[in-house]
């Protein structure tokens, strides 16, 4: 039989999940929470060795320029690829309370948020120990964080309402975010390669706007472009609306869904 939450127990469900899924994956690994920050070290030192080395590809602080763009994206495609499946995997829960299916998203956004502060914590002391001091200037980073969070909930939701219609979509999500890779500027200055025009064009992703702010903020001491930021902010925001717009309007459908 089903019950129902009210909306607090509904986000201490939230909160208990998260800690609990946190201390599970950490329990898989010898290396438990270490292997958080030991995983994009790892994506650090293999893209290094390839762009950096390999290629001819550095540039001055090419390491520093590497860490701002990877860990970022990191985040981003962790957190979208893991929450289009998650109404998928919630069967069980599923079955036994009758809870709002936006809880499974939330979740997985929840749980690499949390991962992803201490890896944002990790590259910066880093940063800091290549000579780049810390100023007024990284206080910035927080909204700009925040606009990429919303960024991230807002498609991790919108896949993660879609895929239980069409569970195919889950491989399409892995090559947009492939896509997103590329299209961000991780391994290329945008500056440099890009076509005045296209780089209008080019801002309007909010990661690769992202990941240009935190270079800025990070490595020259420089604040964001506010108005962009906002205006960035406030379409993810749109977006994060319409995401749980259209998770709640087919939210009796999914058990259905998930159980055929």
């Amino acid at each position: 039989m089903q019950h129902k939450l009210n909306n607090l127990r509904f986000w201490q469900l939230v909160k208990v999940k998260i800690q609990m899924n946190l201390k599970s994956e950490a329990s898989k690994h010898q290396l438990n929470y270490i292997w958080w920050l030991l995983e994009p070290a790892l994506f650090i030192a293999i893209y290094y060795v390839i762009f950096g080395v390999f290629l001819n590809a550095r540039s001055e602080n090419f390491i520093a320029f590497l860490i701002c763009g990877k860990i970022p994206f990191l985040w981003f495609s962790r957190s979208v690829t893991n929450a289009s499946s998650s109404i998928m995997t919630g069967t069980g829960l599923m079955n036994q309370i009758d809870i709002p299916k936006l809880f499974f998203p939330l979740v997985v956004i929840g749980q690499d948020l949390v991962k992803t502060f201490f890896v944002f914590m990790l590259m910066l002391s880093i940063l800091w120990t290549m000579g780049y001091q810390p100023s007024l200037a990284w206080f910035a980073i927080i909204p700009v964080a925040l606009m990429q969070l919303l960024f991230i909930s807002s498609l991790a939701i919108i896949f993660a309402s879609f895929v239980p219609f069409l569970p195919d979509l889950r491989f399409i999500v892995q090559t947009f975010t492939m896509l997103m890779m590329f299209a961000s500027g991780i391994f290329y200055n945008p500056s440099q390669f890009l076509i005045p025009e296209h780089k209008v064009l080019f801002f309007f992703n909010p990661l690769a706007a992202a990941i240009d702010m935190y270079r800025d903020i990070i490595m020259e001491g420089l604040l964001p472009n506010w108005n962009q930021l906002t205006i960035l902010a406030i379409g993810c925001g749109l977006a994060l609306i319409v995401a749980i717009f259209l998770i709640r309007k087919f939210d009796h459908n999914y058990p259905r869904l998930v159980l055929q």
